[in-house]
């Protein structure tokens, strides 16, 4: 790259995505800037209850790059660099209603399919998991899938020679040519071989034309209890439904109960279309604390210490938009993954470095990630227009 650049590339956005991308980028020998107008995960990444799950991601390209993800991954933690973040977990799938046990039929037949590291080792009644309510009429317990807290595997990336923190900074604009992209930061200008957007809810303000819709989910904390009663993430199939199959509507709240290393549990979780991460909707939360008490009886011997509204970045036609811009191929999108990010960071990390570098041609994930270009929204536009 031109050695007059300040930076061969700049990330915008320390969310984990963007920092993956830094971390491969540094170790190719690129010199990278991460900007931020707040700080690593301050975000989604921060707030995301960590699980690495290839059970909720529609099936298609994004349930096949998070099986390839969530290899990946623990290929990264075996050779140091997620070894403290990452750990492999069994997660638990459960139904009470007929179009729940739909979806795990559905399920079991994706996983099949998929032929990856996530397998069904078991599928009967409530009573193969010690502590679950009977009015469970069907559990599926999964192997192979994992846990990583966000902030933990942001810290982990961004602690690497070659990659310069520039936050709190926010960025005014960004103006793209054949050589380079300008980012001006109010104080100064950078200038950059290209520039990598994993803005999250802010891509907007700078890409009003990309379709990011703020979507927000309702969140609980309970107090610290025993640990090791739960191994994994015990997980409605009304969430599936919620997530892979937008046409299907359960009547049973989409919970998921999250067990943490501290002995508390984290309770979700809703999708509601808007942005306030202040807005706590205290029905909603009723509702997801009632059926999660019911399957997991030991919740009501804890007590609720937090309640809270995450902000995920959601896309009109439920994908993330990874790849460069049409008429600004020095601007690289990595946006959108609504809170699949933890799972896809570390592949979409490497694959965006390899777009950088001009040789993701070679990557045997080019098909899939064809399907995330930014450019379906430009032929949309033009189909639209015709």
């Amino acid at each position: 790259m031109e050695h007059n650049y300040n930076y061969d590339v700049a990330i915008a956005g320390a969310g984990i995505v963007g920092a993956s991308v830094a971390w491969h980028l540094a170790k190719a020998g690129l010199r990278v800037v991460v900007i931020d107008q707040t700080g690593p995960a301050a975000a989604a990444s921060g707030a995301s209850d960590g699980a690495i799950s290839v059970a909720s991601k529609v099936q298609g390209p994004i349930a096949r790059l998070a099986s390839a993800s969530l290899l990946y991954t623990e290929e990264l933690a075996r050779a140091g660099l997620l070894l403290k973040a990452f750990k492999r977990r069994p997660s638990y799938i459960f139904a009470t209603s007929v179009e729940e046990i739909t979806a795990l039929d559905n399920l079991i037949v994706k996983l099949q399919a998929l032929a990856g590291p996530v397998r069904v080792v078991s599928d009967g009644s409530a009573k193969m998991l010690t502590g679950l309510s009977e009015q469970v009429e069907r559990l599926i317990t999964l192997e192979g899938e994992g846990h990583m807290p966000g902030h933990q595997a942001v810290l982990a990336y961004l602690t690497t020679p070659g990659i310069t923190p520039l936050w709190p900074s926010k960025i005014k604009s960004i103006n793209s040519d054949s050589t380079g992209v300008t980012v001006d930061l109010g104080t100064q200008n950078l200038r950059v071989g290209y520039l990598v957007a994993a803005l999250g809810v802010s891509t907007p303000s700078l890409f009003p034309t990309m379709p990011i819709l703020p979507r927000a989910g309702q969140l609980i904390v309970t107090d610290r209890g025993p640990v090791g009663g739960l191994q994994g993430s015990l997980t409605a199939a009304a969430y599936l439904l919620a997530k892979t199959e937008i046409s299907v509507k359960s009547l049973q709240p989409p919970v998921v109960i999250d067990p943490l290393g501290t002995g508390q549990y984290l309770i979700g979780s809703s999708r509601e279309n808007h942005g306030d991460s202040t807005k706590v909707d205290f029905e909603t939360v009723r509702l997801l604390l009632t059926r999660a008490s019911a399957v997991w009886p030991a919740l009501r011997a804890q007590r609720v210490i937090r309640a809270f509204s995450g902000v995920r970045a959601a896309v009109s036609d439920g994908m993330p938009i990874v790849g460069p811009l049409p008429d600004a191929k020095r601007i690289i999108m990595a946006t959108g993954f609504e809170g699949d990010g933890i799972c896809l960071s570390a592949l979409i990390g490497r694959e965006v470095a390899l777009m950088v570098r001009d040789v993701a041609s070679q990557s045997e994930f080019a098909t899939d990630l064809a399907a995330l270009s930014p450019a379906r929204f430009l032929s949309a536009r033009q189909e639209g227009v015709a």
